[in-house]
């Protein structure tokens, strides 16, 4: 498998086929006996995320292997897709790394980058029983981030209109072309995008302004060990984001007993953490994570 950015990368491992229609990729070193799940974000697929090339080496000496998992929501699918689909795709693939033809992986925790948070944050909420652990990266909000790409009103009209024809019955259809110039040209339905873009939607669980009872039903409702590691700078957090304060206040939502105290901000970190000295970070951040609770 290669994924080509300024230069050609050449990955090895294990092409699985978990359900009819989807795959995943076991990384190299593949065979250990435990697998980290890695769930990219909004347009990514297959070996996309930046800190993947490496990530397999640090999860060598915790034997685990890295499975990046391809589901209907990755690359374009992202828009015609849902939080909930997404995790019913991770819950195959998690039944079936665990089965003789998954290779009998003993234990499954899942990473998610940006978008692959919020499947990480309702993985904890509803199939938890299949995980060990969750690892949220680049959590940060697709509604908050959208007014740092267009004008208040373009997005005030944009938002209007979809949730419109939300209220009309009209949840699946695609919205109007002028949606796509904000979307990379994506196909996107109704719900999606007020899933995405209105306070409350089902992927709206990392904004700065939720109510304390939305926290409450998402972060105080996590019953296994989670990691949050927060990108310090993250080009799709507005500046005026206290991001120490944010990190505070889902601490203070959260049950100590499964929050990391490994979690935190990235010092140097992009969204998709491409420095190499932010990407240490990161490691580190996740290696003691394990250890910490030993996974």
């Amino acid at each position: 498998m290669t994924h080509t950015t300024q230069q050609t990368m050449k990955f090895n491992g294990v092409l699985h086929r978990y359900n009819d229609h989807q795959v995943a990729f076991e990384y190299e070193p593949a065979g250990l006996p435990n697998a980290l799940i890695m769930i990219g974000g909004m347009t990514d697929g297959l070996t996309t995320v930046p800190y993947i090339a490496n990530l397999p080496h640090v999860m060598e000496p915790l034997d685990y292997s890295v499975v990046q998992i391809q589901m209907k929501s990755s690359f374009i699918g992202w828009g015609t897709s849902s939080v909930k689909e997404d995790v019913q795709q991770i819950k195959q693939l998690i039944d079936y790394l665990k089965s003789p033809e998954g290779g009998n992986k003993k234990k499954i925790v899942i990473m998610g980058h940006s978008t692959g948070s919020q499947d990480v944050m309702q993985s904890l909420l509803s199939i938890s029983d299949d995980l060990e652990a969750g690892i949220l990266q680049a959590s940060c909000s697709d509604r908050e981030c959208f007014p740092l790409f267009a004008s208040d009103e373009v997005v005030t009209e944009l938002n209007s209109k979809a949730k419109k024809l939300l209220d009309d019955g009209k949840a699946e259809e695609m919205l109007p072309r002028e949606f796509m110039a904000y979307t990379n040209d994506t196909p996107v339905t109704v719900y999606r995008w007020c899933s995405i873009m209105l306070p409350g939607g089902d992927d709206d669980f990392f904004s700065t302004d939720l109510p304390d009872e939305a926290l409450r039903k998402t972060f105080g409702n996590i019953k296994k060990p989670f990691l949050v590691a927060y990108s310090g700078a993250d080009e799709f957090i507005p500046e005026e984001v206290n991001k120490p304060a944010v990190l505070k206040r889902w601490e203070s939502f959260s049950n100590p007993k499964y929050w990391s105290k490994n979690s935190g901000i990235v010092a140097g970190a992009s969204h998709g953490v491409k420095q190499p000295d932010a990407q240490k970070i990161l490691y580190e951040k996740v290696s003691q994570f394990f250890q910490e609770f030993e996974i």
